[in-house]
């Protein structure tokens, strides 16, 4: 299930296949310089090239690029990329998370290079000490396009937009508002039975989601909310290393009720008609899906956290053939510079929020800086990951 720990032995095997077999490996020259051949010949660290050099570039190595995309909406992207840049062939591939990884990761050990981009979430912080660490996937960073994003979110990526997973009520039922503004009211007798959302121990976003509540400073934040709310100061059960432990054994034991899939959740709770609906956990994602199918979704900013968040990322990936156009399609992923945003435009939709300070959100979103978020940590949540994990497990 978890891909971080069964796929490490096999990608650092692959990277000293490749550096013997030279296979994206490295001369002698390289080697003294730490770089790799190909990280010289894709220029992969240059922030400054503009659109126009990129373009010449990739027209003169081929006029094609691949992108691997966890979005159905790579298809809008290729089509405004090709209009925009009509002597390349994008091709993409809507791929789910898993097949993404299992397919990039066999072809990259095979030497086969098909993907130039891939568009996918790093939830867990394995993309980072896995594949970047072991530069199977490059970070290329655009000066130009980061002077318009918050540094902390791109210390360990290109950030392309940001997803969350939150709270929802039913609008119809409530119309005062939500029920439930504090986390820790999700723990209350009430709600026991009435809260939907996805088990952790079958999905990594989940599985990291809840290890956000347990490291860092969140702890202590959700230990100054309950004596807010409660007037008491919280006391931790046996077991529970933090407030966030002491969260997760409190929400567990109010029985929720796990779905497969946040679509399920998103309908449960937000089908309108509804005397005494569930609130439920579910990708914020879902809330555009309101007008289409009827629903009364709507949101809660939960106090003092709604977790971490889930940023939709861009790499190259090592050894592609087409490092000059992989380069050119992140830039107009993320937005270009020139005012022309039809590459981003596909993923700013409601319930998503754009990393550029100059792309304002979609209509109806509350401002990301509003937000009450976690920051996410890589290290920390790779790290804890399975401790979490395991402690949900021990729940029951």
């Amino acid at each position: 299930m978890l891909k971080h720990k069964k796929l490490l032995s096999a990608l650092l095997a692959a990277v000293m296949l490749f550096t013997v077999t030279g296979c994206g490996g490295t001369d002698d020259e390289a080697e003294d310089a730490g770089a790799t051949t190909w990280e010289e010949t894709a220029n992969i660290t240059a922030t400054d090239e503009t659109d126009e050099e990129l373009y010449e570039q990739a027209i003169a190595e081929g006029g094609e690029v691949t992108l691997y995309s966890i979005s159905s909406r790579c298809t809008k992207v290729a089509e405004a990329f090709m209009d925009k840049y009509p002597e390349i062939t994008c091709t993409p591939f809507d791929i789910s998370t898993n097949d993404l990884l299992d397919k990039v990761t066999r072809e990259h050990e095979a030497g086969q290079y098909v993907a130039d981009v891939v568009h996918i979430k790093d939830e867990d912080g394995s993309l980072y000490n896995e594949y970047v660490q072991n530069k199977i996937f490059y970070i290329y960073q655009p000066a130009d396009i980061l002077a318009h994003i918050d540094p902390s979110l791109t210390g360990t990526q290109t950030p392309l937009y940001i997803e969350l997973t939150q709270l929802f009520y039913n609008a119809e039922a409530y119309p005062d508002g939500s029920p439930v503004t504090n986390i820790w009211q999700v723990t209350e007798p009430q709600w026991k039975g009435k809260i939907l959302m996805q088990d952790p121990l079958n999905n990594v976003g989940w599985g990291s989601w809840i290890t956000g509540f347990c490291v860092g400073d969140t702890p202590d934040q959700l230990a100054a909310a309950y004596e807010e709310l409660y007037g008491e100061e919280l006391v931790l059960s046996e077991g529970c290393a933090n407030a966030g432990y002491e969260f997760l054994k409190r929400l567990r034991e109010n029985e929720p009720i796990f779905t497969s899939a946040s679509d399920e959740v998103a309908e449960a709770v937000g089908t309108p008609g509804q005397s005494d609906p569930p609130i439920g956990f579910c990708a914020s994602s879902k809330l555009r899906k309101n007008e289409d199918n009827g629903w009364v979704l709507a949101p809660v900013n939960l106090y003092p956290t709604t977790g971490i968040p889930a940023i939709n990322t861009l790499y190259v990936v090592e050894g592609c053939e087409h490092p000059a156009a992989a380069k050119l399609l992140i830039r107009f992923m993320m937005g270009g510079i020139d005012g022309d945003t039809s590459g981003y435009e596909p993923f700013n939709t409601l319930g998503g929020w754009p990393v550029r300070d100059d792309i304002e959100p979609a209509e109806g979103s509350v401002p990301y800086e509003e937000m009450n978020v976690s920051p996410f940590d890589p290290n920390s949540i790779y790290t804890e990951f399975m401790t979490v994990r395991d402690f949900w497990q021990m729940l029951g």
